[in-house]
């Protein structure tokens, strides 16, 4: 039995995976109401050494209200199978509410995109996503804390394939500059088949 308990922990601890985020942002506002930007992400996974994902994206938001804004995004995403690298073109649109309830910022995500390959099928999907924010500190207004869950729906499959839980801060040395630091728990499915990944990542943003 012990031999039993040991032999299912190993196999869990091996399908469990761990990769490594870096994201660049550059937020160009254009008024008060109409900002652009460019974003780059990397994925990183240490078990291999390799980088298995790099995407790039350009966007244009428009604050609608104080409390909805929203945003076209064209995203082009090279991720590696095996040894080869394919390309995804992303088209994006979004939506976003906020609001403050006390100390805490609410933000309810919606994005709706076009997945689309060479060498597999396209499809929509679906992405809402509501995070929580606030500062542990009152007189460190330059530091937030956040918690996020999110959830992934495919239109073809007709099912949620991809859950995510966000922890993390935010800190914000200067109106121009600000930094995040978080972790994810993603599960993705595959098949009938829910896999487990640990993400530790690291966002740098520049406003103008």
């Amino acid at each position: 039995m012990v031999y039993c308990f040991l032999l299912i922990f190993i196999v869990s601890a091996q399908e469990r995976g761990f990769r490594i985020w870096n994201q660049n942002n550059l937020d160009i506002k254009i008024d008060n109401k109409i900002s652009v930007g460019v974003n780059e992400k990397i994925q990183y996974l240490p078990e291999s050494g390799k980088l298995n994902q790099k995407l790039g994206e350009l966007y244009v938001n428009r604050r609608m209200t104080p409390w909805f804004n929203m945003g076209i995004t064209g995203r082009m995403n090279w991720f590696r199978e095996e040894t080869n690298w394919q390309l995804e073109y992303r088209p994006i649109v979004s939506g976003d509410l906020s609001t403050n309830f006390r100390q805490i910022e609410v933000e309810f995500s919606n994005r709706v995109e076009y997945r689309m390959f060479k060498f597999i099928d396209d499809y929509f999907r679906y992405r809402h996503r509501l995070t929580l924010e606030t500062f542990p500190i009152k007189r460190a207004a330059w530091i937030k804390v956040y918690l996020a869950g999110e959830g992934t729906y495919r239109f073809d499959e007709e099912q949620i394939h991809l859950i995510r839980f966000h922890t993390g801060s935010k800190i914000r040395y200067s109106r121009m500059f600000e930094m995040k630091f978080y972790y994810v728990l993603e599960k993705s499915r595959k098949s009938s088949c829910w896999h487990t990944s640990d993400i530790l990542g690291l966002n740098v943003n520049v406003d103008f």
